[in-house]
């Protein structure tokens, strides 16, 4: 493959990365968000910050977008078999209960989504200025 081909592959992946991002961030803001809210009643208890975020944080856009991503970070910190995680889980809610899988679902593969297209961008965003600092 010549520089040039290279160079447009890293753009093309940089555009479907910002496109995968812009769908995961729109389907966790509409979607996703009602399932997000049902996690964060189920997994409240007077005092604890799943209570607090959400009237911090509201129902707006960065606030759905906020409360989304503190209740990804509580349920990858559940599932992680580490006690000091799981107390850092438990300071956010109730690491005890059990929730559907399919809801978990909702909560975690969105935000793994945008992540996930964020690294991309950047791995071909690095890649793109190598090929063209590497041109003459």
């Amino acid at each position: 493959m010549t520089n040039d081909t290279l160079q447009v592959l890293a753009a093309f992946v940089g555009a479907g990365a910002i496109g995968l991002g812009l769908v995961s961030l729109f389907v966790i803001l509409t979607f996703a968000f009602s399932r997000v809210a049902a996690i964060e009643e189920k997994i409240s208890r007077p005092g604890n910050s799943a209570q607090e975020q959400r009237k911090i944080w509201g129902n707006d856009p960065l606030g759905r977008l906020m409360r989304s991503s503190y209740v990804f970070t509580f349920l990858v910190l559940r599932s992680v078999p580490s006690n000091r995680l799981n107390r850092s889980a438990a300071q956010i809610g109730d690491i005890s209960t059990q929730l559907p899988v399919r809801l978990v679902l909702w909560a975690v593969l969105p935000p793994l989504c945008l992540y996930g297209g964020f690294a991309l961008l950047l791995i071909a965003a690095v890649s793109y200025t190598h090929l063209r600092a590497h041109e003459t």
